[in-house]
């Protein structure tokens, strides 16, 4: 991966958070002042690192669904600045999780899709081959030749249930229990309260840092390159507030896992989305946007630390 950052603004969220800018003092301050050439360069890292901040809130057909104009339009912009699938991009709300799609159709090389999401994002169109926020994982399946195998970890067990047989069976599905031993994610009176990490016992109701947690996560079987695909809404909404019902995984189980792909796969490229609304209802705006600004900064941060060690 290199030590690159794109910035999809759709809706201007990330005109208020500061998580990419030098100057973290203020989330209120303007967007403009961020330069939108590969040459700008990203905080104090070490080596420098190639920022892009691409406002697509001007391009008409993105919510939710991008149509064929939309699509052309966004590829255009990619290939403008140069944007390849082997960085780190922030692609706003949940709306806008096809992103992922568009971004994978660059990868030319076989890889594993792991994707953090409370939803399976694999429903299939109802009409024609449309690329949507809730089917692009399928999409990207069925048109993305690379792609050898999909892992979902954190959907709705219900949400899994309800998709076709024949779409299910195309990916693996883990719950959160399944790739972090935690003791409270056994229920139903079950005595089984351990699982093997690395021969050893784990059983890891308590912890004290992210990387005591890294010991009891249980990564997916793959023998692929991985790309991982993180919506923030498989996270609980104690901790991160998203435009969409969300999830039970704890914000330092998701850094966790993450860490744990880094430190033992073929990382090739990641995204992230889940923002907030601007002006959803029911939540405090500005609340939703400090604690997904906070969330932001830390994810970014610890990437860009694995990328500083290969």
């Amino acid at each position: 991966m290199k030590k690159k950052v794109s910035i999809f603004n759709f809706t201007n969220v990330y005109n208020k958070e500061s998580f990419y800018r030098d100057d973290k003092s203020s989330i209120s301050c303007d967007i403009e002042n961020v330069s939108y050439s590969n040459s700008a360069t990203l905080g104090d890292t070490g080596n420098a690192t190639c920022l892009n901040v691409i406002d697509c809130s001007k391009i008409s057909g993105t919510n939710c669904m991008c149509d064929d104009g939309a699509m052309s339009e966004i590829r255009s912009m990619i290939r403008e600045h140069e944007i390849g699938a082997d960085e780190i991009h922030f692609i706003d709300n949940g709306n806008y999780h096809y992103m992922s799609a568009i971004m994978l159709e660059q990868v030319k090389e076989p890889f594993s899709l792991v994707v953090f999401d409370h939803h399976p994002d694999m429903q299939p169109p109802m009409f024609g081959d449309i690329l949507s926020c809730g089917g692009w994982v399928l999409y990207a399946f069925e048109n993305n030749p690379n792609i050898r195998d999909v892992h979902i970890i954190g959907a709705d067990r219900k949400l899994i249930d309800e998709l076709p047989d024949d779409v299910r069976e195309r990916a693996h599905f883990y719950d959160a229990y399944d790739v972090i031993c935690r003791k409270d994610y056994y229920f139903n009176g079950s005595d089984v309260h351990e699982k093997r990490v690395d021969g050893e016992s784990a059983s890891c109701n308590d912890y004290d840092d992210i990387d005591d947690l890294k010991k009891c996560v249980i990564l997916p079987e793959t023998q692929f390159p991985v790309y991982i695909s993180v919506d923030k809404d498989v996270v609980t909404s104690d901790e991160i507030t998203t435009n969409w019902d969300q999830g039970e995984m704890r914000v330092s189980e998701l850094l966790a896992t993450i860490d744990r792909f880094f430190d033992e796969r073929k990382v090739i490229g990641v995204d992230i989305c889940g923002e907030c609304a601007p002006e959803q209802e029911g939540i405090n705006v500005d609340e939703a946007i400090t604690g997904n600004d906070a969330f932001n900064g830390e994810i970014l941060e610890r990437v860009l630390d694995h990328l500083d060690t290969v």
